[in-house]
């Protein structure tokens, strides 16, 4: 029987303590359930521990619950956990609404949340991690002859054909019939590097070409490479350049 994890984001302590008490999580299919009161404080216990669902309300001060999304999703597509994700606040915007959606949040729920709605929410994301979880089983793992050849000829050239894509480690262990646990060990192996960090890497060298080669805004461009959220794609920009995208078109630029 598989177990699952939970963890609740939300700035009011309160709030989490109240869902955390109220919910029947067991009947629900989820054995652990944590709290996070912070961006910070959710991102690092997501780097140290195995989450399958993040419920996570959007504004909190000076971070906003949207770019952890982005952020858990991208780095739940390269790990061997899957994510799902519940949006649950007080703001019914559609800009909000449709930001969740694009990130492929599987609900938006509004405070004060009927407990009978979240735990529906809730039994959703276990069917769809447990009809997962039997994908897996019917396709055991199929090691190569070579693992540097499988790693070069298959793994590194559909990352590249699907650069401007948002495809998971699942799809993209799929398409050269690997187990996904067993591509990305022999992934770091062959690179030295995770699946996440190639595929952020190749991104960041494509924008570099993009912010040179065209007019097109920044903006844009980030949409290009899969990256929805403008200030998400200027973060990870800087981190890996030391500038951002407009210091780099213009220090570089023609």
């Amino acid at each position: 029987m598989n177990t699952y994890s939970a963890l609740i984001l939300d700035d009011e302590e309160f709030s989490v303590e109240v869902l955390i008490e109220d919910i029947n999580w067991q009947s629900c299919g989820i054995s652990q359930v944590h709290g996070a009161y912070s961006v910070r404080q959710a991102k690092e216990f997501l780097k140290k521990n195995p989450v399958n669902i993040l419920i996570c309300d959007i504004e909190m001060p000076g971070e906003n619950g949207l770019d952890l999304v982005e952020w858990a999703m991208e780095y739940a597509r390269f790990s061997k956990d899957p994510m799902i994700c519940i949006m649950l606040t007080c703001h019914p915007e559609y800009s909000f609404l449709r930001k969740a959606m694009q990130l492929g949040c599987q609900d938006y729920l509004l405070k004060p949340v009927d407990e009978e709605d979240l735990e529906a929410s809730l039994k959703k994301a276990i069917e769809t991690l447990n009809a997962r979880s039997r994908s897996y089983s019917k396709n055991p793992p199929k090691e190569p002859e070579s693992g540097r050849d499988i790693i070069r000829q298959k793994v590194l050239p559909y990352i590249h054909q699907n650069l401007t894509e948002p495809f998971t480690v699942t799809e993209l262990a799929d398409s050269v019939s690997l187990n996904p646990q067993y591509m990305m060990r022999l992934f770091k192996k062959e690179t030295d590097m995770s699946i996440l960090e190639y595929v952020t890497e190749q991104r960041i060298i494509r924008a570099k070409e993009l912010l040179l080669s065209t007019d097109n805004s920044i903006e844009n461009i980030g949409v290009q490479l899969g990256y929805y959220n403008y200030t998400y794609f200027m973060k990870v920009f800087k981190r890996s350049t030391g500038m951002s995208p407009g210091q780099y078109r213009k220090q570089y630029g023609k």
